[in-house]
């Protein structure tokens, strides 16, 4: 019998996906088009809603990841670490690992 923990749990890892697979698509389209500050809030936005709702349903061990994600993407965003290819790539990682985390 499933528990509430459990369905909350897999609403979260259902969810978790969704904006995992909206960040990568943003981190691609962020690699052909560097200078589109959209992309990085929406980028920004995904890993900061995947960590708050991890926390929340107690992946903390995702929630703590995806908060150094996080700090970077934040550093991107304020400028003083530009886009490249090493921290579209590192994040694409981070997104696997993310994944991974969840399972």
């Amino acid at each position: 019998m499933k528990t509430e923990t459990d369905q909350f749990k897999r609403a979260y890892k259902e969810e978790a996906e969704e904006w995992l697979a909206d960040l990568e698509a943003a981190l691609l389209e962020l690699e052909e088009a560097p200078d589109k500050s959209g992309l990085i809030g929406r980028i920004f936005r995904a890993v900061h809603t995947i960590k708050g709702s991890g926390a929340m349903f107690g992946f903390e061990e995702i929630a703590a990841f995806t908060h150094e994600v996080e700090a970077v993407l934040d550093l991107v965003r304020s400028g003083e670490i530009p886009v490249s290819r090493e921290l579209i790539s590192l994040t694409l990682l981070a997104c696997d690992q993310i994944r991974q985390m969840a399972e």
